[in-house]
């Protein structure tokens, strides 16, 4: 049974003849037990990279070469890989579904080109600007309807700048990680495994404001 209804489908695909620039290429994890998620997620790539040429993906197990070199220790997975074939930072770990599929498209969008982000010219440089490393985990569910936009902001900040990984955790499917940063709403942004968090869709400017926080303070206990 598709996973994509047919309208949907005629919808994306003409989205994505519009609007695609340059190929996206996705990587999937897998395994092969305890993963309820992992067959539905599949399908869903599968799916939505069937509808344009320059829309791929290639499928690794947990436990492979693959899933080591990129870090990933969970599934379902889908990492975006950037024009070297490197991670991108920008992951989804859970079943991108309900609101979430939303992210997904448009995610590829963005990936596409980059122009189409809709942040404004001085958030994108003061993202741009952000030298330390910095892990945006945004603690979702599909049925959330004020997830996508924390999502999103997450992505796009790890779009533009190497240095910011962007992660969409389905908090449910990871009920242990949840548990670990007192997930009890959504979304939740944990910024840097708990430096920092921020609970509910919030302005792209108030995540910035929160980096270039812990930045100040990182480079002032340096001194």
């Amino acid at each position: 049974m598709a996973k994509i209804d047919q309208d949907e489908k005629v919808k994306i695909k003409e989205l994505f003849s519009k609007n695609l620039k340059d190929d996206v290429n996705l990587l999937f994890f897998s395994k092969d037990e305890n993963c309820q998620y992992c067959g539905d997620t599949e399908e869903i790539l599968e799916e939505v990279t069937g509808l344009d040429d320059k829309v791929n993906f290639e499928k690794y197990m947990l436990g492979s070469k693959k899933a080591e070199e990129f870090g990933v220790d969970r599934a379902p997975a889908i990492i975006f890989l950037n024009e070297d074939d490197g991670d991108s930072g920008l992951h989804f770990y859970g079943i991108p579904s309900g609101y979430e599929f939303t992210s997904l498209i448009e995610d590829i969008l963005d990936a596409s080109d980059n122009d189409r982000i809709d942040l404004s010219d001085d958030i994108k440089e003061q993202v741009k600007a952000v030298e330390n490393e910095v892990t945006l985990q945004v603690f979702i569910t599909p049925t959330c309807p004020y997830c996508p936009r924390a999502v999103r902001v997450a992505h796009q900040m790890a779009m533009l700048n190497p240095n910011i990984r962007g992660e969409m955790v389905e908090a449910i499917e990871f009920e242990e990680l949840s548990a670990s940063y007192n997930v009890s709403g959504v979304p939740k942004t944990v910024i840097n495994h708990g430096a920092d968090e921020q609970v509910g869709a919030v302005p792209a400017k108030t995540i910035l404001n929160k980096i270039q926080k812990l930045q100040e303070d990182a480079a002032v206990a340096a001194d």
